[in-house]
Formats: C-alpha cells, sequence, structure tokens
C-alpha cells in the first residue's frame, strides 16, 4: 500500500512540475506580446491547473477503460480454451477411463488368519484351564498329606472330590461327607480357611457350607454361621495350622 501510494505521488508531482513549466512558458509568451503581469499571471495559474485537471480525468478514465478490455480479453480467452470445447459425454468418458485405470488396492489374502486366532483361543483357553488344574492337583496334595494320618484311603480320596467340587463351583449335593479321628474343629476350621483363601472362588460362608456337608459327623453340634466366624482362630494351633499360601504341596 505505501509503495503504491509514493508512486502516486510521484506520477502527479510530475504532471504537475509539466504543467508549470508549460504555464510559465506561455507567461513568458504573453509577457513578450505586450500583456501585463496580472494577466500573465493568471494565464500561469489557469493553464497550469488545467492541465494537471485534465491528466486527472483522462487517468482515471483511461485506468477504467484498460480494465474492462483487460477483463474482456481474459473472458474470450477462458470461453476459447481447450476445456471449453470437451462436451459433457467426452468429459464421462474420461472420467470412465481414469475410474478403469486406477489400481484398486487389495489386502493380502490369509487363508489361514482365521484358523490361527482358533489356535490362539484354544490355546489361550488350555493354558488358563491347566493353571486352574495345577491349583486344584496342589490342594489335593495339601489335603492328602495333612489329613492322610486323620482318615481312611476312601476318605482321603473323597476328601479330593470334595475339594475339586467346591474349586470347580460344582452342585454341593455331590459332595460326600468325610469321616476324620483326632482331629479338632479348630484344625477343620484351619483347613476350611486354607482352602477358601487358596482358591478364594467364594465368600466365606460358601466355604463354611464345604466343611459342614464334608465333615458332617465331626461338626454336627455346630451351626454353618459360627464356622464361618471361626475359621482364622487361633492360627498357630491345633495339628493344622493357618497357611497363607499352599504352593509348596
Amino acid at each position: 500500500m505505501k509503495i503504491k501510494y509514493f508512486e502516486y505521488i510521484a506520477v502527479y508531482l510530475s504532471v504537475f512540475l509539466v504543467c508549470v513549466f508549460v504555464g510559465a512558458i506561455g507567461r513568458l509568451v504573453l509577457l513578450e506580446k505586450g500583456a501585463d503581469e496580472y494577466t500573465a499571471g493568471v494565464f500561469f495559474w489557469i493553464s497550469t491547473g488545467f492541465g494537471v485537471l485534465m491528466f486527472a480525468i483522462l487517468s482515471l478514465f483511461l485506468n477504467g477503460l484498460a480494465e474492462r478490455l483487460v477483463n474482456r480479453f481474459l473472458k474470450t480467452e477462458k470461453k476459447q480454451s481447450p476445456e471449453s470445447f470437451i462436451t459433457s459425454e467426452d468429459l464421462v468418458k474420461i472420467e470412465e477411463g481414469l475410474d478403469n485405470n486406477l489400481i484398486t488396492p487389495k489386502m493380502p489374502e490369509n487363508k489361514n488368519a482365521a484358523i490361527d486366532i482358533q489356535k490362539i483361543r484354544e490355546e489361550r483357553q488350555n493354558a488358563a484351564r491347566n493353571q486352574k488344574q495345577a491349583r486344584i492337583d496342589t490342594a489335593i496334595r495339601y489335603a492328602h498329606k495333612e489329613f492322610a494320618p486323620y482318615v481312611s484311603d476312601h476318605d482321603l480320596e473323597q476328601l479330593g472330590s470334595n475339594i475339586l467340587i467346591y474349586a470347580e463351583g460344582l452342585n454341593f449335593e455331590k459332595i460326600k461327607p468325610v469321616k476324620v479321628k483326632e482331629l479338632s474343629n479348630l484344625d477343620l476350621y484351619h483347613f476350611g480357611w486354607n482352602i477358601w483363601n487358596y482358591f478364594k472362588v467364594s465368600r466365606q460362608d460358601t466355604a463354611a457350607q464345604f466343611l459342614k456337608l464334608t465333615f458332617t459327623e465331626a461338626l454336627k453340634d455346630v451351626e454353618q454361621k459360627s464356622i464361618k466366624t471361626h475359621l482364622k482362630d487361633d492360627e498357630q494351633k491345633g495339628l493344622l495350622k493357618i497357611m497363607e499360601d499352599l504352593a509348596d504341596f
């Protein structure tokens, strides 16, 4: 904007100087022909102002005319551009040709993808199943080691079956009683807490029910609610102690 402003000043100043020069020459001519100073001075200022005014009028008129001529020329050139000679049908054909020439990327086929996913799923399920079975086996080994001196072989096997039912969350109606000797109720409570704490598959109410059904004869005079409240009494007393983890068995 500043550059354009100074250009206008330079142009009009040049025109003004030219007009002053022409007016000065005209004033000298009038003085030589006998005109007085006043008349020569009036002629000087009128000729100078008239010259500047005519230049301004001509510049505005010529600029507008030039812009119209340029715009008309550009419109004519645009109408005669090569694109204007292409019909709508030709455009459709050109677009169809471009679409046909486009290369659609194809995803690589992997026929074994579904099989691999299923295989991974099965492996994960088998790993989880094996891990759970390993924990059940550990709990049964613990029970066999701790109860072997106090129950018969048959009852020892039944105790393992009862632990499996508890760990798997099966119907407790399948639990069969186990007879024990020399073990106190405190020992049975500790055993129940150790099993509950190892699996953590149920609330302690369920663990108390498991004990009540497994050791029916030994706990016949004890209510299930009472069993729950005494599971961890006197942790280091009795033949069976409270154990935080059975992983060593």
